[in-house]
């Protein structure tokens, strides 16, 4: 068993860009009269989707025309172009990577949800678009991620055999899409994971057929904890930097006057450390550098006193365990 082509998604995978798609939709749909997508629903809801599935998705958009949608998504696209001609620059890491591959005779191509220009633009300006044979988009194929079309699309045109690719994604969908297509996958953090290291550790796995599983993660991965719904990075959602049922760890800050209203867990014990600031739990002021561990059944509202950081574990991870208490 031998790997010939490996496979990449780009935004977040070749180009840190997945702000830059954010930001610009978020500008056109302002424009337009509009509410913005938070940056929660972003991470929990649209991460992966194209332009048009976000539209349908959108409270605030999903009632309108095709015709609408397709006006805001060309807006976005503009808002997108002056970004990427502003922002988008080669990456030494990337491009060491690509030269690697190039030398072992691996065949490359990239396969994205973006539309093919904005695709084209950004391979472009990264002086990556010499190592793509060819570029599929959203505009390519019926379905796009999470269906596996363009994937299988790509593998069809490389003339191999599913086992004989590798896959490199970064998202839920993306990911879902390169498993349904029958390809080893590797699990990208950010672009700092597209890495010879990284890569090079996955084909030696498949190829010695060390692998117990499609889905490859590398020992070394990094993330973005702004990219972790409300500050989680560890437990079993997504995304996380790991995925377990053992514990949950989150990174959440506030400002001065936020609250949550009373809740419980019916199955996880949390403890909450004050990193920096003070939050009233409990009923008791917790204060910098203090913790405070909560067994389940027990209930707590929370205030914070201060602009605060606090770090969070929970364990087991329960996805659902958070219950308002009258």
């Amino acid at each position: 068993m031998s790997i010939k082509v490996v496979l990449f998604d780009m935004d977040g995978v070749l180009v840190d860009a997945k702000d830059w798609h954010y930001r610009a939709l978020n500008l056109a749909l302002e424009k337009k009269g509009y509410s913005a997508i938070t940056r929660h629903d972003h991470l929990a809801i649209y991460d992966g989707l194209s332009t048009k599935d976000k539209l349908k998705k959108h409270a605030h958009t999903r009632h309108l025309s095709a015709e609408e949608h397709q006006s805001i998504n060309e807006l976005k696209q503009e808002f997108t172009f002056k970004v990427i001609d502003e922002t988008c620059k080669p990456n030494t890491v990337i491009l060491d990577t690509m030269k690697y591959l190039k030398e072992q005779g691996i065949r490359m191509a990239c396969c994205s949800n973006s539309i093919r220009e904005s695709m084209t633009m950004m391979l472009s300006k990264s002086n990556i678009d010499g190592y793509m044979e060819f570029i599929i988009s959203n505009e390519d194929v019926v379905n796009s991620k999470p269906a596996p079309d363009m994937y299988l699309k790509a593998i069809e045109r490389m003339g191999v055999n599913t086992t004989e690719v590798l896959i490199c994604e970064d998202n839920i969908r993306g990911i879902t899409a390169a498993l349904h297509s029958g390809a080893f996958v590797l699990e990208v953090g950010t672009v700092e994971d597209t890495n010879i290291e990284n890569i090079s550790s996955a084909i030696h796995k498949i190829e010695k057929q060390e692998l117990p599983e499609q889905l490859i993660r590398p020992k070394i991965r990094t993330a973005n904890v702004n990219e972790m719904i409300k500050g989680w990075f560890v437990g079993d959602f997504y995304p996380s930097i790991m995925k377990t049922t053992v514990f949950e760890a989150g990174v959440k800050e506030y400002k001065k006057g936020d609250k949550e209203e009373k809740h419980m867990h019916k199955i996880g014990t949390e403890i909450t450390v004050v990193v920096r600031g003070k939050v009233i739990m409990c009923e008791r002021i917790i204060k910098e550098g203090e913790m405070i561990l909560m067994e389940h059944g027990v209930s707590t509202s929370f205030e914070a006193l201060e602009d605060t950081i606090t770090f969070v574990v929970k364990t087991p991870s329960v996805i659902g365990d958070k219950y308002q208490v009258e």
